[in-house]
């Protein structure tokens, strides 16, 4: 909305607000990642070819988070990102009630996965899920995955995430207790 371009929203017959929506989408890209994930990354490397003292992208995470920034305006539209982004943060499940009162009379088996490097829903927000979740009486599972990925995890830990979610839906569909425990 800074850009000067947005027109406060109303920049479809003229030029849209491409640099504030990359800026964004880069600002975001951080959140996904974790601390780990960009050491191992990119840590201080430098650009090949980069001038010392200059206001340029010196660095090979300024390259590729405008990169991200550039392509995400390509095919993401200004507006639909601020809508999006506010549903999101307006989205109150619980409707302003103790969670586990609105869930409370739910007819469900919950299961919760969490990665421990995730910035943007840290893992104590889904253990208060799971945790809200049985204090209605609901059967919930709590699972962390230790993982340097941060939010992108999810796409990551695939192998992770199906055998969780397999033994999750099989436990549900045949009924069965899980005895043990299981770390991964």
């Amino acid at each position: 909305m800074a850009d000067p371009d947005w027109e406060s929203g109303n920049y479809y017959e003229g030029v849209p607000p491409a640099k504030g929506l990359a800026v964004a989408r880069m600002i975001g890209h951080i959140t996904y990642m974790s601390d780990a994930s960009m050491a191992e990354k990119f840590g201080r490397q430098k650009k090949s070819g980069a001038k010392p003292f200059k206001f340029t992208a010196d660095f090979e995470v300024e390259g590729y988070l405008r990169y991200r920034g550039d392509n995400f305006v390509k095919r993401f539209d200004a507006n639909s990102y601020l809508y999006i982004t506010k549903a999101m943060d307006n989205f109150d499940a619980s409707e302003g009630r103790l969670l586990q009162d609105a869930l409370r009379g739910a007819k469900a088996r919950v299961l919760v996965i969490a990665f421990k490097s995730d910035w943007l829903y840290p893992a104590y927000q889904s253990k208060e899920i799971a945790k809200a979740c049985k204090l209605s009486g609901l059967e919930a599972t709590y699972c962390e995955i230790d993982s340097a990925y941060g939010h992108d995890a999810f796409l990551l830990e695939a192998e992770q995430e199906t055998h969780l979610i397999s033994h999750f839906l099989k436990k549900t569909f045949y009924e069965y207790e899980v005895t043990g425990s299981y770390e991964i």
